[in-house]
């Protein structure tokens, strides 16, 4: 028998894996608070019923649901698997897809018990993109039934980890990277405009990034930080000083500098051999992890 779906959120991302879930010809309820607002309500069950789900204006109508999908706000992630907790089978499958924290995660599962919890994540464009188009990962040890239930109904979803709490501790990840750069390009543009070279940096740092896809790069970056982090430190502080003298605040490149002097000291007092770089990003990771977070000195 085709599992029955639940989905508990109708918000933007809501919409977006609801309608695609529907789209497949699946059996989904979907409830939403807001469906209980007079002015609001009427809209969003319209919205719904649009896309050939049903609506429920009450979270018990999701009890007899096979696979129940959260896409709450991040504040009431928890709240609402505490409510739903009471009223779901004890074979529900409980698919986490909110926005929240590792730690939100693990608390989602503890209140949901011996229920099926799968702590899911939305990645790569997230809601901007059609639904079957979104990265979806899994972390749980019903990842995998997750995943199969999911690509069912024509979305992606790959497992990541074992562990609720995986995947966001790998979305929280990939947000340091890519805020990162976000903060990074925003940080240095400023100081452009200030000096005058916006285009001709984007021309020098768009050279730089074609020359290498995504790991490689990563791996280069990484594995010459080991062999040469002690004398780019002087460069890193003159280029925090180049922000700062355009009167732009040097946020970004400030922590630069203090990343690469914590690892030139920490391999300093490690006795690592300036100008040696690791033959892998295994190897420069191994060598990083064991330094000091505070070398003495």
């Amino acid at each position: 028998m085709s599992p029955r779906w639940g989905l508990i959120g109708f918000g933007e991302a809501g919409r977006v894996i609801g309608g695609a879930v529907a789209a497949a010809g699946a059996d989904l309820l979907v409830h939403d608070r807001v469906l209980l607002d007079p002015a609001r309500g009427p809209a969003v069950r319209a919205a719904i019923e649009a896309t050939g789900a049903g609506a429920a204006e009450d979270l018990a109508a999701l009890a007899d649901r096979d696979v129940v999908l959260s896409l709450v706000t991040p504040g009431t992630a928890v709240a609402v698997a505490v409510e739903c907790a009471v009223r779901a089978r004890d074979d529900v499958l409980y698919v986490d897809l909110n926005s929240t924290a590792p730690g939100d995660k693990r608390a989602v599962a503890d209140a949901l018990g011996g229920h099926r919890v799968v702590d899911g994540v939305m990645t790569g464009g997230g809601i901007r993109l059609d639904g079957a188009a979104i990265p979806i990962s899994l972390a749980g040890a019903e990842a995998a039934r997750a995943a199969e239930l999911l690509r069912g109904v024509g979305l992606q979803a790959a497992v990541v980890g074992s562990e609720v709490g995986a995947a966001a501790a790998l979305k929280m990840l990939r947000s340091v990277v890519v805020k990162g750069m976000e903060g990074l390009w925003v940080e240095a543009l400023l100081a452009a405009r200030e000096l005058g070279v916006v285009e001709p940096l984007i021309a020098m740092v768009e050279e730089t990034l074609d020359r290498y896809p995504t790991r490689d790069f990563a791996t280069m970056l990484v594995t010459t930080h080991v062999g040469h982090a002690g004398r780019r430190q002087v460069e890193v502080r003159m280029a925090r000083d180049t922000v700062a003298g355009t009167g732009v605040p040097p946020l970004l490149s400030g922590g630069l500098l203090a990343r690469h002097e914590l690892t030139a000291r920490g391999l300093a007092a490690a006795g690592h051999e300036p100008g040696s770089v690791p033959a892998s990003l295994a190897e420069a990771l191994d060598v990083l992890a064991r330094l000091p977070a505070e070398p003495p000195g």
